[in-house]
């Protein structure tokens, strides 16, 4: 293999990220779902405490959260944080009044969905918010969460 072409694929990956970002990385939408989710997103790439207490008590809802629950809430959200790393949003897959979807990247070239939906209260968030790695199979991408309607 000639070094030029050792050259090329290695930076193959980086390359066809920057071409598919060449636009801009999309931004949440002007929603209150997009706020919540630009809320996340920015306590999570934070990677530290207080942005995440910051954002679980914004996102509280009305059903009262004691300190065990709370502290559980920014413990796992930084562990998200510090294990997953910087995320960078790619694409936005779905936008409604109840739910937003937005498809994000990690520094590791992983690809992530975030999906963020409305709680009918009384609910100890005003918020859902769930993480998932996708795994991508040639150009499809499978979400790791089993279906839970098989045939």
């Amino acid at each position: 293999m000639t070094p030029l072409l050792a050259t090329l694929r290695r930076l193959l990956p980086s390359l066809s990220f920057l071409l598919a970002c060449r636009g801009g990385a999309p931004d949440f939408p002007k929603t209150p779902l997009g706020r919540v989710g630009r809320d996340w997103l920015a306590a999570h790439n934070r990677a530290e405490g207080h942005a995440a207490v910051h954002f679980t008590m914004v996102n509280r809802g009305s059903a009262p959260m004691s300190g065990a629950q709370m502290d559980s809430a920014v413990h796992a959200g930084v562990q998200l944080a510090e294990r997953v790393g910087r995320l960078v949003p790619v694409r936005l897959l779905y936008s409604s009044d109840t739910t937003l979807v937005m498809m994000l990247r990690s520094a590791d070239s992983g690809v992530w969905s975030a999906r963020f939906t409305r709680a009918v209260q009384p609910s100890l968030v005003k918020v859902a918010v769930a993480v998932d790695r996708v795994h991508t199979v040639g150009e499809a991408d499978v979400m790791t969460r089993p279906d839970s309607n098989p045939r």
